[in-house]
């Protein structure tokens, strides 16, 4: 079951996202390194659903996806998606982006955009059949993804 996450499941977050960290690196613009060092009230603070923030997880630690709000109240961006290996394929993906896009529309946004790494066809592929559309000019992304990742948007 995917559900969204609250303080009290920070240590669950933290375990799923360094477990993800270590399982796709190149994915993630922070390292498990770094993520390891984070205390406790980082983690509660990425768990606990806000106006501009939410974090999704399957509960048996399978599964992540986090979404945001950055200057423009419009704009959601969809962040640090990760299936662990045995659950690709399953649908599993298709449902995490669902919850980040009904997440977007109860928050009133007119959009959803995110960015794939290079060499990343598998993820690519997804977010098309979920009806984004790759674009070459993205709305401004409050962090520095790398300059050769692709964008996508899907408009609400």
């Amino acid at each position: 079951m995917i559900r969204q996450t609250t303080a009290e499941d920070w240590e669950l977050l933290r375990d799923v996202r360094l477990r993800a960290l270590g399982d796709a690196p190149e994915a993630f613009l922070e390292t498990v390194a770094e993520a390891s060092e984070f205390p406790e009230n980082r983690w509660r603070s990425r768990a606990e659903p806000t106006d501009t923030q939410a974090c999704f997880l399957r509960e048996d630690g399978s599964a992540m996806v986090s979404c945001f709000v950055a200057d423009d109240p419009k704009t959601v961006f969809l962040v640090a998606m990760w299936v662990a290996a045995a659950q690709r394929g399953t649908g599993v993906a298709r449902e995490l982006v669902e919850r980040v896009v009904a997440w977007a529309r109860e928050h009133g946004a007119a959009r959803v955009a995110l960015s794939v790494e290079p060499g990343n066809d598998r993820a690519a592929g997804l977010y098309e059949k979920c009806d984004f559309v790759e674009t070459k000019d993205p709305p401004p992304f409050p962090y520095e993804p790398r300059p050769d990742n692709r964008f996508y948007v899907l408009e609400l």
